[in-house]
């Protein structure tokens, strides 16, 4: 897993995208999610608060994210893509597509289905769900 990150860093960083693996992922999710709370985010991510919040203050410099209180609850945060953060992830998605184009080359569709059984397995057996990015 590690070869695969350090390959998806390596197009990122040549493609002139200020994104890595994680910021990728934890953008994408509030893209998917907007408006998500910092806890959801926490959880999903599998990360601690104090680094997702380093990373979500990363993103908010970029201007890629917005946070703000949450109307019903002022004590959660709201987490919120900008139009820059949707531009950087728009950008950078070909790039993952043509990474697990890749990965899947030369593997039929069942050896691609046993491989992410496998790993969704190991996950449970390493974290205890399958919730979040695989590790």
């Amino acid at each position: 897993m590690k070869l695969i990150e350090h390959k998806i860093e390596d197009i990122l960083s040549e493609n002139n995208i200020d994104l890595s693996k994680m910021q990728f992922v934890i953008l994408k999710t509030i893209a998917e999610n907007e408006g998500i709370s910092q806890n959801e985010l926490a959880i999903f991510a599998k990360r601690d608060k104090s680094s997702l919040t380093r990373m979500i203050n990363t993103l908010i410099n970029k201007g890629y994210i917005s946070k703000c209180s949450s109307k019903e609850d002022k004590r959660k945060n709201q987490i919120h893509i900008t139009d820059q953060g949707m531009k950087i992830l728009k950008e950078a998605i070909p790039h993952f597509r043509k990474m697990a184009s890749c990965i899947e080359q030369n593997l039929s569709n069942e050896e691609i289905e046993l491989a992410k059984n496998i790993l969704k397995k190991i996950q449970i057996n390493v974290t205890g769900s399958i919730s979040g990015p695989m590790i």
